[in-house]
């Protein structure tokens, strides 16, 4: 991930690495990246997110036992 200041560093790294996502970060600074950086973050993020969503679950009570989730595995595909 490389941080752009002005027009012309954005039209340098383009012309350098190719195909690249331009975006902007939570302080409104313009962030160029590759596309495989910006596909990796997207995935971090992702699973950031379900992480979070499980912990509140947890903290909620919302669980289900392993072996009910196994026999309910063994139902369906026979394990």
């Amino acid at each position: 991930m490389q941080q752009v200041t002005n027009l012309q560093e954005l039209e340098t790294v383009i012309s350098q690495n190719g195909e690249m996502v331009v975006t902007k970060n939570n302080k409104n600074n313009v962030i160029v990246m590759s596309i495989e950086e910006y596909k990796n973050k997207l995935l971090e993020d992702e699973v950031e997110r379900k992480l979070l969503k499980a912990e509140e679950q947890i903290e909620s009570g919302k669980t289900v036992k392993s072996t009910e989730v196994f026999k309910e595995l063994e139902e369906i595909y026979g394990f």
